[in-house]
């Protein structure tokens, strides 16, 4: 099983939910990668591009995209999801990852496993609809979700330079966030 993670540490697998050049949500995702190291956590990106769409008539024999993500993110504590909102609702490419890596019915993947949310939006919501969303989702797996600090970034285009996030008081609510998840993550294992 691929293990990228060192010692003791509390594992985050991640995935982003947007696949485009200059993506936010993906510069958020970096952002988040970097900083997480001096709060406690080691996030690393689980890759979804190459995901087929999901049909049931290959889940018995899943491509080796998915099964290698499967693999990662059962040797994660939690899998943190980075979420566009598109048309009020969950992208199509995290919604069809999300399928694969639940089935078949029963599999282990995500079955009991945290959840953590955050987003980027150009609009003045940020990715509150989406989150709600992929909130009540979870539940059918009978996961908790981490709910103590919220990352609805509004605004992005203003707050990302150089596939980074720049903007002084969105760096201080990821860090407060990187230093809740930690915590939540103790609880949780």
């Amino acid at each position: 099983m691929y293990r990228p993670w060192e010692g003791d540490v509390m594992r985050v697998a991640a995935l982003c939910g947007s696949l485009r050049e200059g993506s936010y949500n993906q510069a958020l995702l970096d952002t988040v990668i970097d900083r997480a190291g001096a709060h406690g956590p080691e996030i690393v990106q689980v890759p979804i591009r190459d995901f087929t769409l999901f049909s049931q008539d290959l889940e018995a024999d899943p491509p080796a995209e998915v099964t290698a993500a499967k693999e990662l993110i059962q040797s994660a504590d939690c899998l943190l999801l980075v979420t566009p909102e598109y048309n009020f609702g969950v992208p199509g490419v995290l919604k069809n990852a999300i399928d694969w890596l639940s089935r078949p019915f029963g599999d282990p993947t995500l079955r009991g496993r945290g959840m953590a949310l955050m987003g980027a939006s150009t609009g003045y919501m940020g990715t509150v609809r989406a989150q709600l969303a992929w909130r009540q989702l979870w539940h059918f797996f009978r996961s908790p979700v981490f709910t103590d600090v919220e990352v609805l970034m509004t605004s992005a285009r203003d707050k990302v330079r150089g596939g980074q996030v720049v903007d002084p008081a969105t760096l201080e609510v990821l860090d407060r966030y990187l230093e809740a998840l930690h915590t939540w993550l103790g609880r949780i294992s």
